[in-house]
């Protein structure tokens, strides 16, 4: 495995001697191999480099002419209010110790004689800069945090796992979601179960959460509230199991968002379906859906009846063996040229079960059903019309009949006279 390259800790190292400061520099190297020391000569020369170039800290003296540590401190602060500043300076009191603490150092270290003390500030140092990443990343989580909860179509919360779901933390669209503040829910004056969950789906919110609760860390529950006005809104709930520590019971956290929209056009879709099914079960005219090769996949119990067959047969079956009025190459050419919604008037001849026949009239419509080809051919007896129409071309060939022979008779009479 190859280790992870650390990474680098820039220092500017400001003193009033040169020589010490490059001494401290190649200290601190040997010490933590993160480190990367640049120095400059007093304050002034430590306001430029921090000016011109991006460092994780710095390292100061007191003593130094023109600004001593403190004022030069106080310059930093100014323009930059997180960067970590260690004081390593040879005067040591109480007072430089006070003041330093009052402009905002971050560490305070007294300069010895020997190598232990770039021990000691390598590790002040760098203990002090991975501290100021970690609040920094922290505080960058928190806001992309904040940003999302501020923009989630709904709230964010935390709550006792207990019956009234007693909410402790509420944050993100409550008031539009409820029409309750979130402080009347957090300082208890609104309750969740009591107040906001709808009273017929309390106890099965209850049983649901904790059964799910029993066999995972995690659950989704889907129920009702009622908000301040009165209004019944649908929400959809997933939460989780908090690892607190001591607290009994643990404590949950989760999101709730409303889907009284999405639940609405759902129960839509439910009705027309129901009715879509009732028409397709209870037609008096045969419906079979089929796809692209002829298979027949859903026919109706009109159809059944008409042809005699049972539903398993028919789906066992291609379209032209029902109807002897069509081939497969000329279906195939038919279903080719259609548009998706398009609907095709055909005549037919659906063959029953014993061998004989009756004549159809057909509309097919192509559909695309989550991707897949589909067409809906809705067929109607038309026995009864066929043999009307046959009875009125009898009547018509009698009636031509009966005017030709009085035309002959009338021209053998003309021609007697």
């Amino acid at each position: 495995m190859i280790d992870a390259v650390p990474e680098t800790i820039r220092v500017l190292h400001v003193d009033d001697d040169p020589g010490f400061a490059e001494t401290a520099a190649a200290f601190l190297d040997r010490e933590d191999d993160r480190i990367e020391v640049e120095t400059a000569t007093g304050a002034e020369g430590g306001l430029e480099r921090l000016a011109t170039a991006e460092f994780d800290a710095v390292v100061s003296d007191y003593q130094m002419p023109g600004r001593n540590g403190i004022e030069f401190l106080q310059e930093v602060r100014d323009r930059d209010t997180e960067i970590p500043f260690v004081l390593f300076t040879g005067k040591g009191s109480e007072d430089v110790a006070s003041d330093a603490i009052s402009a905002g150092v971050t560490d305070y270290l007294q300069k010895g004689t020997g190598t232990e003390q770039y021990q000691l500030l390598a590790n002040r140092v760098a203990n002090a800069v991975e501290a100021h990443r970690s609040r920094r990343m922290l505080a960058g989580r928190t806001r992309r945090l904040e940003t999302l909860i501020d923009n989630l179509p709904g709230m964010v919360y935390r709550c006792r796992n207990e019956r009234g779901w007693p909410m402790d933390v509420v944050e993100g669209e409550v008031e539009t979601l409820t029409g309750y503040t979130a402080a009347e829910i957090e300082e208890k004056q609104v309750g969740w179960g009591a107040d906001v969950v709808h009273p017929d789906d309390r106890e099965t919110l209850w049983a649901t959460t904790q059964e799910a609760l029993s066999v995972g860390e995690s659950f989704e529950v889907t129920y009702r509230i009622v908000t301040v006005d009165g209004e019944t809104r649908w929400v959809w709930e997933r939460g989780r199991r908090m690892d607190d520590g001591d607290a009994d019971p643990e404590p949950l956290e989760g999101f709730i968002t409303d889907i009284t929209d999405r639940k609405e056009r759902e129960e839509r879709l439910e009705r027309t379906t129901a009715r879509l099914g009732a028409l397709f079960e209870n037609s008096p005219d045969m419906i079979n859906v089929h796809d692209a090769d002829g298979n027949i996949i859903d026919p109706n119990p009109r159809l059944c009846e008409r042809t005699g067959y049972d539903r398993s047969e028919l789906e066992e079956r291609k379209v032209w063996e029902i109807d002897e009025g069509i081939d497969p190459e000329a279906a195939h050419e038919l279903w080719e040229g259609m548009d998706v919604g398009e609907r095709e008037r055909l005549e037919g001849r659906y063959q029953r079960r014993d061998g004989s026949t009756f004549p159809v009239e057909v509309h097919v419509r192509r559909l695309d059903l989550e991707g897949e080809d589909r067409f809906v051919v809705i067929s109607r007896d038309v026995s009864d019309r066929v043999a009307r129409e046959r009875e009125l071309r009898r009547y018509e060939r009698i009636v031509n009949t009966m005017q030709e022979a009085a035309c002959i008779y009338d021209r053998s009479w003309e021609a007697r006279c």
